[in-house]
């Protein structure tokens, strides 16, 4: 309940608390006191209401009325304040200030110890000493490790969200990468189809029917659209390499002579993320391929090897300048993720995609592999 209470609340709640306390027990004595020990044992007391706000200040009022108060013998109870004021001070962060001041006060209460014993170092005066002192360090001590608990927490609290923001940042692209590989290419090869039925009709001299048209600036309007809107997960476990050939189907009569090399789909033994990848970037290739080509020609080749899945893409196209898209950036995530590597771009004869893939999902570092056979 005392923890429910606002911050201040609670230093005024302790302040009155402990000034009744020792207001109470000095009158429990029954020895008379000059005035002013009466106002300075409730002086240390009320100062802790704003020991928060200044911590050196109550610190060294607290331990200035411990002093004047020391002759008097009231007992621990009149330095209950100033441990609380020191172990403030440390958790707020003046340690040095702190450190400095509890060994000032240490070596005075040890020499006046020593002096009322007629300077004699007996049992009585180490082991006062060593009462007061171990008093003050407590305070010190625990005011430093409730400081560093905090700042462990708030850095373990910091490092939690940090997590959950990157997790949720890496589900975003991960789900906007799906996206894109799968909708954008079905919808891509529409406005294909589309595009050729309106060049054909156009060849033959007729007037293109509206809907062709109509559909083929939809699929254009909706490639860009869901470029920057998609935000829905797709929840199966995506295609495999076993699909390929199913996928390149889907070119025929688009004028492409499309060339499969894949004898190791159907049986490859890789891991699930790398088959999954291995074939949204030949998905990704294609879609680009016959985009942006201007060839007629294409050729997949896939193969397994050393412990290593290469792909290659390859078309007889001349692409003009070639700037790196959303789409090759995908396929470049998928390939670091997984500790592959990459090359696109123009070669002799055409343009080129060019992967190589580790065939387990726990390797890391990517092993040489020999791609002779695949570019022969």
């Amino acid at each position: 309940m005392f923890k429910r209470l606002p911050i201040g609340r609670r230093d005024l709640a302790l302040a009155i608390a402990l000034a009744v306390l020792i207001e109470t027990l000095a009158v429990l004595r029954g020895e008379p006191l000059p005035p002013w020990a009466w106002i300075v044992l409730g002086i240390s007391p009320v100062a802790l209401m704003f020991r928060r706000a200044f911590p050196r200040t109550v610190m060294g009022v607290a331990i200035g009325c411990m002093l004047v108060l020391a002759h008097l013998q009231f007992g621990a109870l009149t330095i209950l304040p100033a441990l609380v004021a020191i172990g403030t001070a440390m958790y707020t962060g003046y340690r040095a200030w702190t450190i400095s001041a509890v060994f000032a006060v240490s070596a005075f209460a040890a020499l006046s110890f020593w002096q009322g014993a007629d300077r004699q170092l007996n049992a009585e005066v180490v082991r006062n000493t060593l009462l007061v002192v171990g008093w003050l360090h407590v305070a010190m001590i625990t005011g430093e490790s409730r400081r560093q608990r905090d700042a462990y927490m708030e850095e373990a609290e910091h490092t939690k969200e940090e997590a959950v923001r990157r997790k949720a940042a890496d589900e975003r692209v991960r789900i906007a990468r799906e996206l894109h590989d799968s909708l954008t290419h079905s919808i891509s090869v529409i406005r294909v189809q589309a595009g050729v039925a309106i060049h054909l009709a156009r060849k033959r001299g007729e007037q293109p029917p509206e809907a062709l048209v109509v559909v083929e600036e939809a699929a254009k309007d909706a490639t860009s659209e869901l470029r920057e809107t998609l935000t829905m997960l797709r929840g199966d476990e995506g295609p495999r390499l076993a699909r390929v050939k199913e996928l390149a189907a889907r070119y025929e009569g688009l004028g492409f002579d499309l060339e499969i090399d894949c004898l190791a789909c159907d049986e490859v033994d890789v891991a699930p993320e790398v088959d999954h990848a291995a074939y949204r970037i030949v998905q990704e290739a294609l879609t680009n391929a016959v985009r942006h080509s201007g060839g007629d020609r294409v050729t997949v080749t896939v193969a397994h090897d050393r412990g290593e899945l290469a792909i290659e893409v390859f078309d007889n196209g001349t692409p003009g300048g070639f700037e790196p898209g959303r789409g090759i950036t995908g396929m470049r995530e998928r390939v670091d993720s997984l500790g592959g590597e990459l090359a696109v771009g123009p070669t002799a004869g055409g343009f080129a995609v060019r992967v190589r893939l580790p065939a387990r999902a726990d390797v890391l570092e990517p092993q040489a592999v020999d791609l002779e056979r695949i570019e022969q």
